[in-house]
């Protein structure tokens, strides 16, 4: 049956709704600007949409609004109508049927039921929360008359009159007050109506057409319900019922009839929730995660290597996440600003140095401020133990007596040079990770050196080394011997961290705010979209997202607003990374914020949440604490690491790179507030300082 429901590769996106003639959205009747903090009813918890179908006696139930394997399971119930709604207040919306005036109400998927009589032949079924009291009750639509029960089973009925016989009934909480009100559709024009009893309707807009299947979801999680439209397999999101921009994703086929259920929860220890803040206004995205539950941040890489950019949702999806933000600053190649690791493998020392945060690999610590990035390779043989220093990885050629090193992450951005000498090491058993943050991961020579030539090919796993031809680090190389057992040892940062992403400037630091560090003369520290990520004293992670450049829905927040904003959260240590039209955050499967851009833009790494262990990290082996409380490992001195001198990407720029260099949130603005800092720029970065310039 899979078969039979075809996914779109690209998942979701975003569609101008008035470049679409499909689903036209001209508004008929303004509605007023959201309400200051009116996010949910006070108390309440919002719940998170899942896609459902109902295909002749078969359900389809997804995980989330797009991506993930679905599940089926099949009830000879041929003739009767799907309904779904959570009739017994325990947060989960379950699905049931309808046929005739008959229902059978079920509480879990598959299990007993329980036979109501409400209703009659030809009445169109509904299931909401009239009275606010958390449970959803039966309702009936008939022909422009309305019949709703606060109690299934018995209870009063209210009976009203809203719409025409010939109108489609759809139900939702289009204000967000915790009760479930009422609109009805005809042909393409929606009127909806923010109560569940009779009278005037609050707003009109158009948005679908007629013969679309619709429903009503909390697409972004804000507490309020907008409408969506089903055509064939496709399903259509509207971003709010004052908007008229949507979401689309595939999932089914013509003929299947479309559900959403609602479940509590996103992944264990995860929550997200918006505020609508007047002040600004501000429009706030706030994930929190607890790190003693099952889920685990991890830091993902656009398209897995240094080149290029993706959006954040496709890289939140492709790694099987619940949540994501976007990550670190980018260069023109796509490549991130700072130093990155994943999965206790270094892939990138910092081009520009600067902060960072760690996460260690039982995900509960999150550490921030500048790392202590750097990598040595110690070889034996029979007669010594040689250890060498290399300063570069995946940044550049080796400089007179330090090697740098070369993965295939990198490979179609770095390259070593010809006429230098080279030897390639391959890893022979798993990594092991030190409470000081050191990584461990023995490794042998895979072949003897050479000097001289075209340069070594970069090999798909494993790391070439490359030395200084004539100097110390060549000859460090020449000596080496195939089958010549090697150890690289890397410091990933901070303590115990495996997962490493950059940002700039770091917002608080141990319960301080950086106030030095969060205003200046430059557009960068002005109101921009944010992105930040925090973490508290009890052991939660904040990820966070304020739109901006949005008059009348959110204007973005300054540095200083924003640290004050974390720290009203709880934060003891937070840090700002790439913002301006990189900001985004991913939730359910669906981007629920809106981008300055008016589209989501690609970057170069992202922070995601996934819902269990990761899987990246399964091979790690963690080390015990030294119990003398003295390092175990053998301490290198470390020597000055080189100038940063890595080249500028030696072609066109990453589309949308120019974008973020004009940016005055993103790498153009950080550019900038470096330079007048006096801080010496990398060759891209001052690229992306010039493009800034120009547009000032």
């Amino acid at each position: 049956m899979r078969s039979s429901l075809p996914r779109a590769a690209a998942g979701i996106a975003l569609v101008g709704a008035l470049l679409s003639p499909l689903l036209p959205t001209v508004s008929a009747t303004a509605a007023p600007a959201p309400t200051p903090h009116a996010a949910a009813a006070p108390g309440a918890e919002l719940g998170y949409d899942r896609l459902t179908l109902r295909r002749g006696d078969t359900w389809y139930l997804q995980p989330d609004l797009d991506g993930g394997a679905y599940t089926s399971y099949a009830e000879e119930t041929p003739g009767w109508t799907p309904v779904a709604g959570d009739t017994d207040g325990d947060g989960t919306g379950t699905l049931s049927l309808f046929r005739d005036g008959i229902w059978l109400i079920r509480d879990s998927a598959g299990g007993p039921y329980s036979a109501i009589h409400f209703g009659a032949k030809g009445d169109v079924p509904l299931i909401g929360d009239w009275n606010g009291d958390g449970v959803d009750s039966l309702g009936l639509f008939r022909k422009g008359h309305w019949y709703l029960r606060d109690n299934s089973a018995a209870g009063p009925t209210r009976t009203f009159t809203y719409g025409l016989a010939t109108d489609r009934p759809v139900v939702g909480d289009w204000d967000g007050n915790g009760r479930t009100d009422i609109a009805v559709v005809r042909n393409k024009t929606w009127f909806q109506r923010d109560s569940s009893t009779g009278g005037l309707g609050t707003r009109t807009f158009d948005f679908g057409l007629p013969g679309d299947r619709r429903f009503a979801g909390d697409w972004d999680h804000d507490g309020r319900d907008s409408p969506g439209v089903f055509r064939s397999g496709s399903w259509f999101f509207r971003e709010s019922n004052v908007s008229g921009r949507y979401l689309t994703t595939q999932f089914g086929r013509a003929g299947d009839t479309p559900l959403l259920r609602r479940t509590p929860g996103l992944a264990p220890g995860v929550t997200h929730r918006v505020v609508h803040d007047g002040a600004g206004p501000f429009t706030e995205h706030i994930a929190t995660i607890d790190l003693a539950a099952a889920s685990s941040p991890d830091t993902v890489l656009s398209g897995d290597r240094l080149r290029g950019t993706q959006l954040t949702s496709t890289m939140a999806r492709n790694s099987g996440a619940v949540l994501g933000i976007n990550g670190d600053y980018f260069l023109s190649s796509g490549r991130p600003v700072h130093a990155f690791a994943a999965d206790g493998r270094l892939v990138q020392t910092p081009q520009l140095l600067g902060r960072a945060l760690g996460l260690d690999a039982t995900g509960t610590r999150v550490s921030m401020g500048f790392p202590d990035v750097r990598t040595t390779v110690t070889t034996q043989s029979d007669t010594s133990t040689v250890t060498t220093q290399v300063p570069r990885w995946n940044s550049g050629p080796a400089t007179g007596d330090s090697v740098a090193a070369f993965t295939a992450v990198g490979a179609e951005l770095e390259t070593p040079p010809n006429e230098d000498c080279y030897a390639g090491l391959a890893a022979t058993g798993s990594p092991l990770v030190h409470p000081d943050g050191g990584v461990d991961t023995p490794m042998a020579v895979t072949g003897p050196p050479r000097c001289g030539g075209d340069a070594a090919l970069v090999p798909t796993s494993g790391v070439i080394l490359d030395g200084s031809h004539f100097n110390a680090s060549g000859s460090f190389l020449e000596t080496l011997q195939a089958g010549q057992a090697a150890q690289v040892s890397q410091s990933l940062g901070f303590p115990g961290s495996v997962d490493v992403l950059g940002g700039n400037p770091v917002l608080i630091l141990n319960g301080l705010e950086q106030y030095q560090d969060l205003s200046g003369s430059d557009a960068f520290f002005d109101r921009q979209p944010r992105t930040a990520v925090g973490v508290t004293g009890d052991g939660r992670m904040l990820l966070v997202v304020v739109d901006g450049r949005q008059p009348g829905y959110s204007v973005g927040m300054t540095l200083q607003e924003l640290a004050d904003l974390m720290q009203s959260l709880g934060a003891i240590n937070a840090i700002n990374l790439d913002g301006g039209g990189s900001s985004a955050m991913w939730v359910n499967g669906i981007r629920v914020n809106r981008p300055s851009d008016g589209f989501e833009r690609g970057v170069g790494s992202a922070l995601v949440v996934l819902p269990g262990s990761d899987p990246g990290e399964a091979d790690l082996t963690v080390a015990p604490p030294n119990p003398s409380g003295t390092a175990a490992r053998q301490q290198v001195k470390r020597l000055p690491a080189p100038p940063l001198v890595s080249p500028l990407y030696g072609g066109e720029p990453v589309p949308g790179w120019q974008v973020a260099a004009r940016d005055p949130g993103s790498v153009g603005g950080l550019a900038a507030a470096m330079a007048d800092e006096g801080v010496a720029l990398s060759p891209d970065l001052q690229r992306a300082q010039a493009v800034y310039a120009n547009t000032r």
